[in-house]
């Protein structure tokens, strides 16, 4: 379902309840009637006052506790600099990532890493070649880059046709080496996951490559240097997230 249409059948909404338990599961009763039954709705409280949070499908909105008023767009806390919005996609990725077959991606780095960060790429892009370069650096800091694929043209184009050959060599790594070099290698078809792994994207929201999602569900678009990473990571760790 689409943002735009979500937030109309939501706007339009007139109902009012207090913020209990009970009056959430009505709520969310009310709320899946509106944007279909396809799309999972769930309803929880914030650390705001008279605001509540509402997940339907793979996006986040907020609404007043009556009812009354609904709130697009990005809510931050000012005092602890805390985008609320986007803490609520990290739980949708993190939940994501859980029903995610990770078997299907190819990874690079050391055998232990102290850390993992999933990159969606395609071989058709200039940034994803240049992180691909810098595999090593990333190694040397510990952490192992674990691809999935996100041919940026959509399913049936010639990216994603050049994926999944990927997907499909005996050598994978090699095979994305050779990929990521724009060199040619021997091309077979296979019952890949590279549509699934698109689907995966689509639903965290990428829209470009490379796109790093770490095990939280926190989310860098672009090149993020070895050692800035890591120190992300690291942090990110000892926030117990």
């Amino acid at each position: 379902m689409k943002l735009n249409r979500i937030a109309t059948v939501l706007a339009a909404m007139s109902i009012s309840f207090s913020a209990s338990a009970t009056d959430f599961d009505r709520v969310q009763e009310r709320l899946s009637s509106l944007v279909g039954s396809e799309v999972d709705v769930s309803v929880a409280s914030t650390r705001i006052d008279g605001i509540v949070q509402v997940t339907a499908g793979t996006e986040v909105f907020f609404m007043t506790d009556d009812g009354q008023f609904f709130i697009q767009g990005r809510l931050v806390d000012l005092d602890t600099q805390d985008d609320l919005t986007e803490l609520g996609k990290r739980g949708i990725r993190r939940s994501l990532l859980e029903n995610f077959d990770t078997s299907t991606l190819i990874t690079y780095g050391p055998t232990n890493p102290d850390h993992e960060i999933l990159v969606f790429t395609d071989t058709d892009c200039g940034y994803c070649r240049r992180l691909h370069e810098m595999l090593d650096e990333y190694t040397e800091a510990g952490i192992a880059v674990r691809y999935a694929a996100f041919p940026r043209a959509g399913i049936r184009s010639s990216t994603y046709d050049d994926l999944v050959a990927v997907w499909c060599s005996d050598d994978t790594n090699h095979a994305m080496d050779q990929a990521q070099l724009g060199q040619s290698f021997p091309r077979k078809n296979c019952n890949s996951p590279v549509e699934s792994h698109y689907e995966l994207g689509q639903k965290m929201g990428i829209t470009g490559t490379p796109f790093m999602v770490t095990a939280s569900g926190e989310i860098f678009g672009g090149i993020v240097p070895a050692q800035d990473l890591r120190q992300r990571l690291d942090q990110a760790r000892a926030n117990g997230s």
